[in-house]
């Protein structure tokens, strides 16, 4: 079996048992175990299947089993487990994948070492506070037979740590101990806990096991900044993940509901969902990035280059402050400057607006390691060391400063610091002043938007580690490896926890407005749904429901929810429009012409209401009067030139020829398009100067390339009004081959 079987078949087991049917469960089981090299699976099976048969013979020969019920979640239980081994065990034999060679390297190693748990992490050197704690949990780390090989980096030390909790299936007692010791020490520092917190929260969601998520729940209630903020992270995506699993084990769910009791809990699940909402919109930003502001920046650069005299860029004059012509450099491209603004409000609010820039930076071979990706950014770091000690440059303020900011994640800021490296000398103080210049700025802006309170210093936190976590899932060499966790659907309103966690409503709520303001309507509109079934006569509810429905294209539902809004308001102009428009979306125009002159009554000069009334009037083949609603909007937007189209038409399907001509040859002026010069060549024909309708079909025929095919598409869809005008069927059929003949002469 390939990675993909062995994923494939994994999920289908563990979804039959948590649907109850323990049977087939059993046979696909046997079935998927027969596919590894170790025979005790088939065994462990078995016996949950003598269990469950007992169920089975008791159950339905009057047996009275208080225990039952126990019995057949302890059969549930088993067989997820033993499903979770199996597809482990298949993945380290079978597999070419990284990690799991890397996993299998691991578990070799603790086959010849008597100390299970740590056996692998020789001669480990952390400071004096984690030697001691790793020693009273009987770890010896001095009888490595090969002394010369002893590890002395930190930095190592806690590689190999990370990579054993990653890849260690179950923890045992030993582990156990170790990670309670780190996490209750107030010695070891916060950057390291938060390295182990990520092992643990990638390990838990490789393979479940309840000593991780205690260890997280642990990690959470210690309350440590830094970490407590990642281990909520990890909770919440296991918690997702886990939903329905998590009830089969009642003391790990005591454990969990114990977080309903902790104050700003509501707070703490909304920040982290609507950043992981944020999250998977970075393709989207990235995409308008790339698409819309980069090509526009490349148009503008001889305009830059001419504005940052960039051929006497270095000079004394220059390092002293920032160009005064920068505004003026976004005259010629008004929307960039808006567009540049937005992306800073964005990153302020909490999106990832670095991934395009820093996705180019990950290929140093700091990124090798699986921990860096989860490194927090520090300066004592061994790598940012090195960095320092090479350069002439001093970089230690800067460091200082990039280690404070909030405006970029650990991540990118090893790539930025990395990068330095490559940067010529001469360009590098620059860089560096021009970056602490930056930083100061968007310390102003957070402290004008009240960003340093305690709570935005928390989300600030969050939002950094969900971005260092989408980079390692994007960008990381073998992202193929893992179930990418912003490919979930997170529709956490379906979820167990969610609903016995989560006391305020009003998390619901701003979840939906989040989908709402992202254009997610179908997400947005299921959970206004859930809302609804609590709030029966919530207008603004009803308003945004209908909306949801409105941009999915399901105007009877949009109908039903705009009309039980309009029941608690009549008069609201905005939804008797939205009434209107689904009617005229629903093709019933004369119901949508109803409310339109309902609307029309409540703002009478609405250029809006008018148009459509108008279009709504066209569609009822009442020309005339639609005709005087489309020159009501022609006298209050004169600039409006699209208003002349129907205009044009309208006068020309009425016979009005020398009106229709007027407004045809201003639309052609401005520019010329097969369907107007097709439309004018019937307004002369049908006054009866042939010879000018030939000249303009003729036009028309040029601008499609002589496509005598897409002509005739055109040219025919009014040939009921030029016979309404007199032309015969006859004339229209030889105007046709007089048409395409001279074509083709």
């Amino acid at each position: 079996m390939d990675y993909k079987e062995i994923k494939k078949k994994h999920q289908h087991i563990s979804r039959l048992i948590l649907d109850k049917e323990i049977s087939s469960a059993i046979k696909e089981l046997f079935d998927f175990a027969s596919n590894t090299k170790k025979q005790f699976h088939q065994v462990q099976i078995e016996k949950v299947k003598d269990t469950y048969l007992n169920i089975l013979k008791h159950s339905f020969l009057g047996i009275d089993d208080p225990e039952r019920d126990n019995i057949y979640c302890y059969v549930q239980r088993s067989l997820i487990e033993l499903t979770d081994k199996i597809k482990e065990c298949l993945l380290t034999e079978s597999s070419n994948l990284t990690i799991y060679k890397m996993k299998w390297s691991i578990e070799k190693e603790l086959e010849h070492h008597s100390d299970e748990a740590f056996s692998l992490i020789n001669n480990l050197t952390f400071d004096n506070e984690l030697d001691k704690i790793l020693k009273e949990n009987n770890i010896d780390l001095t009888n490595n037979k090969n002394d010369d090989t002893k590890i002395t980096s930190r930095q190592k030390a806690l590689k190999e740590l990370f990579n054993f909790l990653w890849l260690t299936d179950s923890y045992q007692e030993v582990e156990n101990k170790t990670i309670d010791s780190i996490c209750y020490s107030d010695k070891i520092p916060w950057h390291d806990k938060s390295l182990i917190v990520s092992a643990l929260t990638l390990s838990l969601l490789r393979i479940f096991d309840v000593q991780k998520f205690i260890a997280l729940l642990n990690f959470y209630h210690t309350n440590e900044n830094q970490v407590w903020q990642r281990a909520l992270v990890g909770i919440i995506l296991a918690l997702y993940k886990y939903d329905k699993q998590i009830k089969l084990y009642p003391e790990l769910g005591k454990q969990i509901l114990k977080l309903s009791k902790v104050e700003d809990i509501n707070k703490q699940f909304e920040t982290v969902l609507i950043q992981i909402f944020k999250s998977k919109e970075t393709e989207k930003i990235t995409k308008k990035w790339e698409d819309e502001i980069l090509p526009e920046m490349m148009k503008m650069r001889p305009k830059i280059e001419e504005n940052l005299d960039l051929e006497n860029i270095i000079n004394d004059q220059f390092m002293e402050d920032k160009n005064p012509d920068w505004e003026k450099v976004f005259e010629d491209s008004p929307n960039l400057l808006d567009k540049l603004q937005d992306f800073s409000q964005m990153q302020i609010e909490g999106s990832d607006v670095f991934m395009s820039a820093f996705s180019k930076l990950k290929n140093f071979p700091f990124f090798n390691e699986i921990s860096n990706w989860f490194t927090p950014f520090y300066k004592e770091n061994e790598h940012i060391d090195i960095i320092v000690e090479k350069e002439e440059t001093n970089l230690q303020e800067f460091i200082e400063q990039l280690e404070k900011s909030f405006h970029m994640c650990s991540s990118d800021k090893y790539s930025f610091c990395l990068n330095l490296q490559l940067v010529p000398e001469s360009h590098k103080s620059m860089m560096m002043e021009m970056f602490n210049e930056e930083m100061q700025s968007m310390e102003e802006v957070s402290k004008d938007e009240n960003l340093f309170n305690q709570f935005a210093i928390s989300k600030n936190i969050i939002t950094q580690y969900l971005q260092d976590l989408y980079r390692f899932y994007k960008l990381n060499p073998h992202k193929n490896e893992f179930s990418d966790i912003f490919k979930w659907s997170f529709d956490v309103q379906n979820s167990d926890f969610f609903n016995k966690i989560i006391t305020d409503k009003q998390v619901t709520r701003n979840i939906a407005e989040f989908f709402l303001e992202n254009e997610h309507y179908d997400k947005a509109v299921e959970i206004f749904k859930i809302i609804e079934k609590t709030e029966e006569s919530n207008i603004e509810l009803f308003e945004k429901i209908g909306y949801c429905y409105q941009r999915l294209g399901k105007y009877s539902e949009a109908l039903t929810y705009y009309k039980r809004a309009q029941l608690l308001d009549e008069t609201k102009e905005w939804i008797i429009k939205k009434i209107a428009l689904c009617y005229r979306y629903l093709d019933n125009h004369k119901e949508a012409l109803k409310y339109y002159m309902e609307a029309e009554k409540l703002d009478p000069e609405n250029l809006y209401i008018q148009a459509f009334i108008g279009h709504t009037l066209m569609r009822l083949e009442k020309y005339e009067e639609a005709l005087k609603y489309y020159f009501k909007v022609e006298y209050l937007a004169p600039e409006n030139e699209k208003i002349q189209n129907p205009l044009a038409w309208i006068s020309f399907y009425l016979g009005k020829f020398d009106t229709a001509i007027k407004y045809y040859q201003t639309i052609l002026e401005k520019k010329s398009n097969e369907f107007d010069l097709i439309h004018i060549g019937h307004v002369y024909w049908s006054s009866g100067d042939t010879t000018k309708a030939i000249e303009s079909y003729t036009k028309a025929l040029n601008i499609l390339d002589k496509d005598f095919n897409k002509f005739l598409e055109s040219f025919i869809e009014d040939q009921n009004i030029l016979i309404k005008h007199g032309i015969s069927t006859l004339d229209i059929s030889l105007m046709k081959d007089y048409l395409q003949n001279d074509y083709k002469a």
